[in-house]
């Protein structure tokens, strides 16, 4: 949609909407700066296509129940009914974990599944990478991509199968997927640009980043939906929300079921930590994702559970690698690669 088709009216609404967003942070931060104005457009964009999602919402009474913390473990061990590891995980696992396997069985296993072929050919083939030439075959996308790199892809798709019929009342999943894509999207791109970790795997920990969320919704509807209340309505970041609740926040728990599948522990400490990125020091797909996930809620792509955004010093972004430049050179490419990222998230649906 060409900006001159919105009305000076829907752009004023959509700075109020951002203004509120960023209301915690210092837009004299030049990186704020940048965002604030890239939500601006985005969001002006969004009313005009989405205007449902921007009717105003009555405000809910906040829980008077006090609720009693809950064991983690003793709810994943007892409690939560989760979809069965599909076969396809189990034997890209068991390749993974052969020492004796060639790219050629990663490639059998994987052509296996017509499904997640089609989904990782429709990948390799787009804009994220943009080979010259079309790549029709796994065992070509193996030879291009790397054993590694095509196999952390395969099993994050396949992790993300298992939930994407998850009936969740509490969440709206296209909005749910539509922020995890994105998030996956802009932290590979942040790999690429910074140069510190694999970009495959920081799409998948992107992409995987709040898969703890759903799961929270479903075995706990009545926590997780006040969680959700106390976010909104108070203005507090859902995971504080969360663990008041429930006693432990969405990135705990979707960290422990990586872990309890036994991902790599990059990808797990991603997960478990892409609030406070600073207790996976060693592991820069951590600050990775946590980063692509600010970026990606302050430009409002599909929703969080988030409505405000958190200040982070200058000095932190800048320690990191990424500045406005960095920004900048990110978000030139990011319309063409969400574009295309959310059409192979919709033709798998």
């Amino acid at each position: 949609m060409k900006e001159a088709s919105i009305s000076e009216h829907t752009t004023a609404k959509a700075r109020a909407l951002v203004e509120e967003r960023f209301s915690r942070v210092d837009l004299n931060s030049p990186v704020f700066r940048v965002l604030f104005d890239l939500s601006v457009e985005h969001v002006a964009k969004d009313m005009v296509d989405n205007p449902k999602r921007y009717a105003p919402r009555p405000e809910v009474s906040m829980p008077g129940t006090h609720f009693d913390a809950i064991d983690p473990v003793t709810l994943l061990q007892d409690e939560i009914k989760l979809p069965s590891l599909p076969q396809i995980f189990i034997e890209l696992k068991q390749v993974m974990n052969d020492p004796s396997s060639s790219a050629a069985d990663l490639a059998d296993v994987i052509s296996q599944d017509t499904g997640l072929s089609a989904f990782l050919l429709r990948m390799v083939n787009s804009a994220f990478y943009s080979f010259p030439s079309q790549i029709d075959t796994i065992s070509r996308a193996v030879a291009v991509i790397g054993t590694r790199q095509l196999s952390t892809l395969a099993l994050g798709t396949s992790v993300m199968d298992m939930f994407k019929d998850m009936a969740a009342k509490a969440i709206d999943l296209e909005l749910f997927w539509q922020h995890s894509f994105a998030c996956g999207t802009i932290a590979r791109e942040l790999a690429s640009i910074l140069g510190n970790a694999s970009p495959e795997r920081c799409f998948v920990a992107g992409m995987l980043h709040d898969i703890g969320r759903p799961v929270l919704i479903n075995a706990m509807p009545e926590r997780a939906v006040a969680a959700a209340n106390i976010s909104e309505f108070k203005k507090a970041q859902l995971h504080r929300a969360e663990r008041i609740t429930i006693g432990f926040d969405h990135a705990h728990l979707g960290g422990m079921l990586l872990r309890k599948w036994n991902l790599p522990f990059p990808l797990v400490s991603a997960v478990l930590y892409h609030h406070n990125p600073n207790k996976a020091k060693k592991y820069p797909e951590a600050r990775i994702v946590y980063f692509s996930n600010i970026i990606t809620k302050a430009l409002g792509i599909g929703t969080s559970g988030d409505f405000i955004i958190p200040d982070i010093p200058e000095e932190y972004w800048e320690s990191s690698g990424i500045n406005s430049e960095v920004l900048t050179m990110l978000i030139s490419r990011l319309d063409t690669l969400l574009e295309s990222a959310f059409s192979i998230l919709e033709s798998a649906a």
